[in-house]
């Protein structure tokens, strides 16, 4: 059993995105922090998220459209306009 002020692997991984965004106070963070000194699979979580919510956060900066160009309503509203004359 763990200790009082450590916590389960379970109870600090349902709090490592709180960690992450800095949400965690008092007995919480001291609880999360103590138990990821001591346990290697915790740790290896906290990273694995770290770099997900990294990786997400980047891809949200990033700009994979081209900016939008005519669209095929603007091309069918043209053709018709054309068509009308």
């Amino acid at each position: 059993m763990m200790d009082a002020v450590v916590g389960s692997c379970e109870e600090t991984q349902e709090q490592l995105s709180d960690r992450l965004e800095g949400d965690l106070r008092g007995l919480r963070r001291l609880r999360v922090a103590a138990h990821l000194s001591r346990c290697d699979r915790c740790r290896a979580v906290m990273r694995s998220l770290s770099r997900t919510v990294e990786q997400v956060r980047l891809l949200a900066q990033a700009d994979f459209f081209p900016p939008p160009g005519p669209s095929v309503t603007d091309d069918v509203v043209e053709r018709i306009r054309r068509e009308r004359r």
